[in-house]
């Protein structure tokens, strides 16, 4: 495996990352009792890859860094003083941006939600200045590209999110149906929806993890997607061995029942088995969204 001189210094300094193309994330669990240690080792590490950039004609944007401490919403913590780097001081910022999803420091989607719903609104609006000179398809192609995008876009870290958050991204969805089929608001939503064969928000969510499962079962993931799932295979031969179920880890708290490792053996152990044993993604995927119109619950 490769390691970059990056990756070399940072983990030389006690810390982890996350690094895309244009962008290195510096990560680090601590105690409150550590900060000024944690701080310090932080500044020394942004300091050594700052040298190594400059030593290969590449430049390090103090500007634009930014600082998050993510606590528990449950704990009432200081704030962190800010952390130097070069001749910029950076405060600790309430939300981030990360990859397209808005974190703030509880980790609540409150911010990202609200601000998904601001741009669909936007685009609703836009979109309907000018619906008077387009037909149903071209409508509806601006939907998808405007705003359902915007709704499906990591839309399985929203899993068991309470009603009231997701009732706000549905309103969003019904709005664009009634965009596209000039459906007045007084006609209830589920025909309009059927007749668009679109699923609502929540089984989208649902669809989402489900279509990611598919995927880290059958090699057709990230290996870090592929690690979170295993399937089951009982010390004795039982009924459910044949079953094609994977390992569904047991928490209490709803916190934890969110994540992906939970809610993707939990969900897919549902499913008939035929659905998850399809053979391909594309047969996965027509029979899945099938059984989730058909369906209630999953």
């Amino acid at each position: 495996m490769y390691i970059s001189p990056v990756e070399d210094i940072i983990n030389a300094h006690g810390l982890e990352k996350m690094q895309y193309a244009d962008d290195t994330q510096i990560y680090t669990i601590f105690k409150i009792s550590e900060t000024s240690n944690v701080l310090s080792r932080l500044e020394q590490c942004i300091d050594d890859v700052k040298a190594w950039m400059i030593q290969n004609k590449l430049k390090l944007d103090d500007s634009k860094t930014e600082l998050i401490h993510v606590t528990s919403q449950f704990i009432n913590s200081a704030q962190l003083p800010p952390v130097t780097i070069g001749t910029s001081l950076i405060e600790p910022s309430p939300e981030a941006r990360d990859l397209g999803i808005l974190v703030d420091d509880k980790l609540s989607p409150n911010n990202h939600i609200t601000n998904m719903c601001r741009t669909a609104t936007y685009a609703i609006w836009k979109i309907s200045q000018i619906r008077t000179y387009l037909d149903n398809s071209q409508t509806e192609r601006l939907v998808h590209a405007f705003i359902t995008s915007h709704l499906d876009n990591c839309n399985s870290l929203l899993y068991g999110l309470p009603c009231a958050q997701i009732d706000k991204l549905q309103r969003i969805q019904n709005t664009a149906a009634r965009l596209i089929t000039r459906t007045k608001k007084s006609d209830h939503i589920s025909g309009v929806l059927e007749q668009l064969h679109w699923l609502p928000i929540h089984k989208r969510i649902i669809y989402k993890i489900l279509l990611l499962t598919y995927k880290a079962v059958n090699g057709q993931s990230p290996e870090y997607i592929a690690e979170l799932v295993s399937f089951y295979n009982p010390p004795r031969s039982l009924r459910c061995s044949s079953q094609y179920q994977l390992v569904s880890p047991r928490f209490s708290t709803s916190y934890a029942k969110r994540a992906f490792s939970v809610a993707a053996p939990t969900l897919w152990n549902k499913l008939p088995i035929h659905i998850r044993q399809a053979h391909s993604l594309n047969s996965f995927k027509s029979q899945l969204k099938t059984h989730l119109f058909i369906s209630n619950v999953i």
